[in-house]
């Protein structure tokens, strides 16, 4: 009795799996591609994100900028006085620019960890965008499957561009 539902199972799974492939064999796969970045690079929201990035990053950069000014000034009267002033004086100044330096570099990796978080939160909803105008034109064409360029290892011709129709779904010329 196990051995016969063994069997009509093993002989189920044998003919589901022929038919399937015999059925794939007829049927045929639209496959698409497109270049993502080619897209960004092209919409307003991108314009306007990034502005919003450079003056946050010019922002930051002035203020390293000021940072830098104080380490330069702190070293250079380290490096003129150091002969005059005790060890006591030497290490409390040293202790200083060392400090100094410490925040800068603090600095930095906060100013760089907030403008990627920023790039990120401002890029969402470019990506969506481009996601759902990928969507409509993968089932306005009867795509199954759609990839951006920069994931594909090879492209067969057959496969079809269609950066062009997403750009025309999203208003770019």
């Amino acid at each position: 009795m196990i051995m016969s539902g063994l069997k009509y199972l093993s002989l189920t799974f044998l003919f589901v799996l022929t038919f399937g492939f015999a059925s794939a064999q007829n049927t045929h796969v639209k496959l698409a591609h497109y270049d993502e970045s080619e897209v960004i690079k092209l919409m307003k929201e991108t314009e306007a994100a990034e502005r919003t990035l450079k003056s946050l990053s010019d922002q930051y950069e002035a203020e390293m900028v000021k940072m830098e000014g104080e380490y330069t000034r702190k070293a250079a009267e380290y490096q003129k006085e150091q002969s005059s002033w005790d060890e006591t004086i030497k290490r409390v100044r040293m202790e200083e620019i060392h400090t100094i330096k410490l925040k800068m570099q603090n600095y930095y990796d906060m100013a760089s960890k907030t403008l990627s978080d920023k790039r990120n939160e401002l890029y969402i909803p470019v990506h969506k965008k481009i996601e759902q105008a990928v969507a409509e034109v993968a089932k306005e064409q009867g795509f199954l499957y759609v990839w951006d360029v920069k994931d594909l290892k090879y492209c067969s011709p057959q496969a079809v561009n269609i950066t062009s129709m997403i750009k025309r779904k999203l208003g770019i010329k």
